[in-house]
């Protein structure tokens, strides 16, 4: 393991700041297509959720890199978990929603 990184974000300061622009600065085109289909609260926890893991992805990866949001993308797998695409990283991310909050922690592994 080279790096790890964590963010924690309240849900009302996104919700809060939450305009085109901010989502233009957060989420790639492919994620905004995913976030236009979510309803009710699902909408600002996929915002959240984000936005968290990119912040914990950038700090996994400042050793090496200072990324700008957009160019890091978040799918996910066939059961739901998140999977990174950033260049020829190998990342593993997990986000937790709590209430209030949103968790996110990015582990950078070394390849040999």
């Amino acid at each position: 393991m080279l790096k790890i990184g964590i963010d924690l974000v309240e849900n009302k300061r996104i919700n809060d700041c939450c305009s085109d622009g901010f989502i233009d600065q957060v989420l790639t085109n492919k994620e905004k297509l995913i976030y236009i289909e979510k309803k009710g609260s699902k909408k600002l926890e996929f915002l959240c959720g984000r936005f968290a893991a990119k912040e914990a992805i950038i700090k996994a990866v400042s050793n090496f890199e200072n990324p700008h949001m957009l160019e890091i993308e978040i799918t996910n797998d066939n059961n739901g978990a998140p999977i990174v695409i950033f260049k020829n990283y190998n990342i593993i991310l997990s986000i937790s929603h709590e209430k209030k909050y949103t968790i996110a922690e990015a582990i950078l592994i070394k390849d040999n």
